[in-house]
C-alpha cells in the first residue's frame, strides 16, 4: 500500500515536472532562439542519459538502438515537433501549447484505427468528438471563426506538434510490437538522435551560432534534467507498480499545472472559450485513457509501453 502510495506520488511530480517545461520554455524564448534551444535541450539531456546508461553498463545496447531505423526515426520526429512547438510558443501562449499538445492522445485514438485497425470504442469515438470541439474552441476562443494573425500561425505550428508526435507515438508502438527493449536505453538513443537532428535544423535556420553560456541558459539546464531525464525516471519507476489507465489519468495532472503555471508566473488570462475548450480537451484525454485499456499513451519526451524490469536489447 506505501508503495503504491510512493507511486502515485512519483507519477505526480512527473505530470507537475512535464507541465513546467511550457512555463519555462516560454521563458527561455524571450532570449534563446527555437531551434537552438531545441538543440541544446537535448544534447544536455543525451549528456545525461548517455551517463546514466553507461553507468549500467548497457553501452553495447545504446550502440544497437542507435542503428535501428525505427529509433532513428523516433528521434527525427521528435526533434521535428519540439522545433514546431517551441517556433509556435514564440507566437502564443504557454497555456495554448500545452493544451495543443496533449491532444495528440486524442490523435493516436484516431490514427491507430487506420493503422493498427484498433477498435474505436464509443467511450474513444466520444472522447475524439470533444476533443476537437475542444482544439477548435481553444483556436478561436469560442468565436468560431479563424483571426488571422501572429497567434494563429504559432496554434497550427504545435498543433502541427502534435501530429507529429502522433507519428512518434505510432512508431513507438510498432517497436513494442516487433521488439522488447529496454526502455533506458531506448530513450538515450531517442534523446540523442532527437539532439542529432537538431543541430543542421539549428545550423540552416537559427538565428546566430551556438549561445554563449550565459544565465539565461539555465532553462536549457531545467528542462534537459527536470522536464526529460527525472520525470521520465519517475514516471517509468511508477509505471511498474501501478497500472497504465492511472499512469495517464493521474498525468491529467499536467496539463492543470500547466495551465495554472502560465497564469500565476506569465500573467496568461484565458478567455471563456479558450476555458471551455481547455475542459473539453481534459475530459478527451481523460476518456481516451479510460476506454484504452491498459495501453498507455505518454508525451514527446518518453518512450512508453516499456515496463519491464530488465529487457532485451534491440538487435
Amino acid at each position: 500500500m506505501k508503495e503504491h502510495r510512493t507511486a502515485v506520488a512519483a507519477t505526480v511530480l512527473s505530470g507537475l515536472l512535464w507541465g513546467s517545461s511550457f512555463v519555462v520554455v516560454k521563458l527561455g524564448l524571450r532570449t534563446i532562439d527555437p531551434y537552438w534551444f531545441v538543440f541544446m535541450r537535448f544534447a544536455t539531456a543525451s549528456a545525461i542519459a548517455i551517463g546514466y546508461v553507461a553507468a549500467l553498463g548497457r553501452l553495447s545496447g545504446l550502440r544497437a538502438a542507435l542503428r535501428h531505423p525505427l529509433v532513428i526515426w523516433l528521434g527525427v520526429t521528435n526533434a521535428v515537433g519540439f522545433v514546431m512547438q517551441f517556433q509556435g510558443q514564440t507566437l502564443t501562449t504557454a497555456s495554448k501549447a500545452a493544451l495543443f499538445v496533449n491532444s495528440s492522445t486524442i490523435l493516436v485514438a484516431i490514427a491507430s484505427w487506420f493503422v493498427f485497425r484498433e477498435r474505436l470504442t464509443r467511450v474513444k469515438t466520444a472522447a475524439v468528438v470533444l476533443g476537437m470541439i475542444g482544439v477548435v474552441m481553444v483556436t478561436t476562443g469560442g468565436r468560431f471563426r479563424l483571426m488571422p494573425g501572429a497567434e494563429l500561425t504559432g496554434d497550427a505550428l504545435i498543433f502541427g506538434a502534435a501530429i507529429i508526435w502522433t507519428a512518434f507515438i505510432l512508431l513507438n508502438k510498432r517497436i513494442v510490437a516487433e521488439h522488447i527493449a529496454d526502455v533506458r536505453v531506448l530513450t538515450a538513443a531517442m534523446v540523442t538522435v532527437t539532439a542529432l537532428t537538431a543541430l543542421p535544423l539549428a545550423a540552416v535556420f537559427g538565428r546566430g551560432g551556438l549561445p554563449e553560456l550565459s544565465v539565461d541558459l539555465w532553462v536549457v539546464a531545467y528542462t534537459a534534467l527536470f522536464c526529460t531525464v527525472l520525470p521520465f525516471l519517475l514516471w517509468t519507476w511508477g509505471l511498474k507498480r501501478i497500472s497504465a489507465t492511472g499512469s495517464c489519468v493521474i498525468l491529467l495532472v499536467e496539463v492543470v499545472f500547466a495551465l495554472t503555471l502560465a497564469t500565476v508566473v506569465l500573467g496568461e488570462r484565458l478567455s471563456t472559450g479558450v476555458m471551455l475548450g481547455a475542459v473539453l480537451i481534459v475530459s478527451a484525454v481523460a476518456l481516451t485513457s479510460l476506454g484504452g485499456g491498459d495501453e498507455t499513451v505518454a508525451g514527446p519526451d518518453v518512450v512508453p509501453d516499456y515496463t519491464v524490469e530488465e529487457e532485451e536489447e534491440l538487435p
